[in-house]
């Protein structure tokens, strides 16, 4: 049986339940966070599933001291974690213009994609789990590439998943002898909240192809950036 511990944001809804669901499946461990209790309904339900391999935990990936926490509880209960799959995400969908700009909405889309995971990752580096390889997902978004051609839309979004590629660049070339691999992965147009019914991907084909994605990551493809099929995407 898998023994992994998995970490997942943003894991009530979505991809992030459709992710959590998978590894549970996988027999993984899973640490699924969210913001609010008033959002865990369907994480509860597979809590009664998975008593003993899923463990709800409240974080607001905009909050420092919410991140704190998560990190101290999990360094109590002597957790190591072998995947962070940072998939918290936050659109700014209004902003399609720069005549018309809603710069808190552009803010929020820099703190939920671009500086939660930054943040993220240095509080819980202390736990990963060294005795083999370690793996961090930044869930991203082809909008975010500087050299795909594209119209021009969600400024604050696209900026920030830029930024989010840059932190797996980084992430990747400094962590690589401490045996941890980085990887950006965009999860296709999909049909959830942000995505629409309008979006072309299932969430559970999307998850799935993540998660195959991550299991191709190695030291060796460090610091890249895939699509859910597993086709390298320009940065």
């Amino acid at each position: 049986m898998n023994d992994e511990v998995v970490l997942i944001t943003g894991a009530n809804r979505g991809i992030g339940l459709a992710l959590t669901k998978q590894y549970l499946i996988n027999g993984c461990n899973v640490i699924a966070t969210c913001r609010d209790d008033a959002t865990t309904t369907e994480l509860i339900s597979l809590k009664a599933q998975f008593s003993d391999k899923l463990l709800i935990e409240l974080m607001d990936i905009t909050c420092p001291e919410t991140i704190h926490r998560l990190a101290n509880n999990l360094s109590q209960r002597n957790i190591s974690l072998d995947l962070i799959i940072n998939n918290a995400g936050y659109l700014d969908s209004n902003n399609q213009s720069i005549h018309a700009i809603n710069y808190a909405d552009a803010e929020l889309s820099f703190k939920v994609n671009a500086l939660g995971p930054l943040f993220l990752t240095h509080c819980l580096l202390s736990l990963l789990n060294k005795s083999r390889l370690c793996k961090i997902a930044i869930i991203s978004s082809s909008k975010g590439s500087l050299s795909k051609p594209q119209s021009v839309d969600w400024y604050g979004y696209r900026m920030s998943k830029a930024a989010a590629n840059m932190l797996t660049v980084n992430l990747s070339t400094e962590l690589a002898d401490d045996n941890v691999a980085v990887v950006s992965v965009h999860p296709g147009w999909v049909q959830t909240d942000m995505g629409g019914s309008a979006a072309q991907e299932n969430v559970n084909d999307s998850a799935l192809g993540i998660m195959q994605v991550i299991a191709n990551l190695s030291i060796d493809n460090t610091g890249k950036f895939y699509d859910f099929n597993g086709e390298q995407l320009p940065f």
